[in-house]
């Protein structure tokens, strides 16, 4: 605990104590049941959270009206009493371990999921109409004004869910006011059009909230501690900025335990840059606003925002900027955080990458997964790894992510482990992710992995040390694992003589080097990332591709092309390369014109072919034989990740 005696302090909200000043952000998890009660799965995810240290561990969006106020499938139905028995259960998880349990309470209004027709404060812009519907893949839905009924009904949702909660044995509860849910659409001028007393100045927009705080303070009293979360500004034209923010927050301080300091409105998806940071961006976004709105505030403020050490969680609360740090990534990335931390072993805590693969995941309605822990959302079935009923050894070739993982899952079975590495480095293809200066995340992940099979007593390493299958067979091996993964595809006929070309990988690592004016032929993920590489080191940089904007980017967050287009990187789509000469490329377009791009360098970035000659020497070599990663299938970290541990898990 040294070093971090301000986040680890107990700390008063309402008339609550709280053991320390961390708080699992509400994240959707898609581990409820489709009808929207309490699983197993949710209830072991959340209790690994709470046995992890965190000391306030809250549910995720939570729809009041599991009809008309949700946003996503597989969040839990508030609005069915019959939840409650299930949130006993989950409540008594999470208290067990002395953390506390809260629900972040949710209407998403205009945003609501289904097509037809959604309440809202007044009829929103046919612009952000269309904006919604598209972003959420459903047909435009034609937005109705609430009439008073309708407010009195939301009002009532939200009371008698708080109710529940406290029948439930939940002491805290999170209304959402951020992000463009229905409470901040009232707040909103951009949405709010109303020319009756909920609409036009702050005092009227404020109406609806201050009464839904009234009347769940009728039902519950000060039983129950109210988080109450916003966005400092919308990040929308015409939407509430920092300084009407400020002053509604003086509006409510009185009436809310607790204040979320979040940024941005789901109607600006560039917002998400700050909402939900990817790694190419900067950490703790929104410690500043944080910071300014607890110096003119007496409410209790918690800041969240891409905060994604312990470190920095520290420094935050010492400062006096913040009194609550709020994490989701960093604790899904490793639930053990804070106990680490409060052993003095921080430095074994795992890193979160900030891919976003969690949240990605569950806005698809696929069940919450971690890239770097594959036992997240999986606790029923692995919360403790048991030994093997008999130990043995199991060879592995290869020493990149797959490899190391497959290793360690193997050791924590009680394996013998014996790693073979042709390099004179762990790490194989994650050495070259991890390269550009914006990939800090992925290069402490790696340090992490590599020093996490190096103290494994149960791990031989053999690096410089190419697998053959002769010297797999000469350890004699009960098991053996194959993970020599893939390399880079190079159409020979478009490189050969060519002093020009040079390849992704190896400019990631600084193993070569480009001159003024790049084309980066393959737009998919890693072409994306070398050509922001390039560009903030000043390069004029093209990328060029076969497919189409649309089909090209769906797998790279909406947040990198942003910065990418802020970069001045240009993208010319639906266009395959006919020839690369020495001054730059032929492209023939989708209209079968031919086009010259000047370059002084291209850069190829056509994704990875498994080294399938490799593999075939290896099989039979033992009847347990097994192929994972790259070598299997070219994919992503997350998929070597979790291949070798499912693999290895069940030797």
């Amino acid at each position: 605990m040294k070093g971090f005696e301000h986040v680890l302090s107990p700390f008063r909200i309402g008339s609550i104590e709280v053991k320390n000043r961390l708080e699992l952000a509400p994240h959707c998890s898609s581990l409820g049941s489709p009808d929207g009660f309490v699983t197993k799965e949710l209830i072991a995810y959340y209790q690994s959270v709470a046995r992890g240290g965190t000391g306030i561990v809250t549910i995720g969006e939570t729809p009041v009206d599991y009809h008309y106020a949700k946003r996503h499938e597989y969040l839990l139905n508030i609005s069915d009493e019959r939840i409650v028995s299930g949130l006993c259960y989950l409540a008594e998880a999470v208290n067990r371990y002395g953390a506390k349990l809260s629900m972040e309470l949710s209407h998403a209004g205009a945003m609501q999921m289904h097509g037809g027709e959604a309440i809202g404060p007044s009829p929103v812009s046919p612009k952000i109409e269309y904006m919604l519907a598209k972003a959420q893949g459903r047909e435009k839905t034609k937005v109705i004004e609430m009439t008073q009924g309708m407010i009195d009904d939301v009002i009532d949702s939200f009371a008698t869910a708080a109710e529940r909660c406290l029948y439930a044995g939940l002491e805290m509860i999170m209304l959402h006011g951020a992000h463009g849910h229905l409470i901040s659409q009232f707040l909103s001028p951009n949405h709010n059009k109303r020319v009756d007393e909920y609409g036009g100045s702050l005092e009227n927009r404020a109406r609806f909230v201050l009464e839904l705080l009234a009347e769940i303070r009728k039902r519950v009293g000060n039983k129950i501690a109210i988080e109450y979360r916003i966005s400092a500004t919308d990040k929308d034209p015409g939407g509430m900025g920092e300084e009407e923010t400020l002053e509604f927050a003086k509006m409510i301080e009185d009436k809310i335990d607790l204040l979320h300091v979040s940024t941005g409105t789901m109607n600006n998806p560039d917002a998400s840059l700050l909402m939900i940071a990817p790694t190419y961006c900067p950490h703790c976004t929104n410690v500043h606003y944080a910071e300014r709105f607890k110096k003119e505030l007496s409410v209790p403020i918690a800041t969240v925002g891409s905060i994604s050490d312990m470190q920095s969680a520290e420094s935050i609360v010492a400062e006096g900027k913040a009194d609550i740090i709020v994490m989701a990534r960093a604790i899904i990335a490793d639930h053990q955080i804070v106990n680490k931390t409060m052993r003095g072993e921080n430095i074994e805590v795992r890193p979160c990458l900030r891919c976003n693969q969690c949240t990605l995941r569950t806005r698809n309605c696929v069940p919450l997964r971690c890239t770097v822990d594959p036992t997240i959302g999986r606790e029923t079935d692995y919360s403790t790894i048991l030994p093997a009923p008999k130990k043995k050894k199991v060879a592995i070739a290869g020493g990149g992510p797959a490899g190391m993982m497959a290793a360690l899952t193997a050791s924590s079975r009680g394996h013998e482990a014996v790693l073979f590495e042709k390099s004179a480095a762990l790490g194989g293809n994650l050495i070259v992710a991890s390269g550009p200066d914006f990939k800090d995340d992925m290069k402490k992940y790696l340090e992490w992995l590599v020093r996490q099979v190096n103290k494994d007593s149960n791990v031989t390493i053999k690096l410089e040390t190419e697998a053959t299958p002769e010297k797999i067979k000469a350890e004699n091996p009960d098991a053996v694992i194959i993970a020599v993964g893939a390399d880079p595809l190079v159409p020979e006929a478009l490189v050969k003589g060519r002093n020009n070309v040079v390849l992704a990988g190896d400019v990631h690592v600084d193993k070569a080097t480009t001159g003024e004016t790049v084309v980066v032929a393959g737009g998919g993920l890693t072409g994306c990332e070398v050509a922001l590489h390039l560009a903030q080191n000043g390069k004029k940089v093209t990328i060029i591709d076969m497919l189409d904007m649309k089909t090209l980017t769906v797998d790279t967050p909406r947040a990198f092309v942003t910065m990418l287009n802020e970069n001045g990187v240009r993208f010319l789509t639906e266009v395959r390369i006919d020839e690369i000469t020495d001054s730059g490329v032929t492209i023939i377009d989708k209209t079968l014109k031919r086009v010259n791009i000047p370059a002084d360098t291209v850069v190829l970035s056509f994704g990875y072919v498994p080294r399938s000659g490799v593999v075939d020497t290896f099989r039979n070599i033992v009847p347990d034989t097994y192929f994972i990663g790259d070598c299997r299938k070219p994919n992503d970290l997350f998929q070597a990740i979790h291949d070798a541990f499912n693999i290895a898990v069940e030797i």
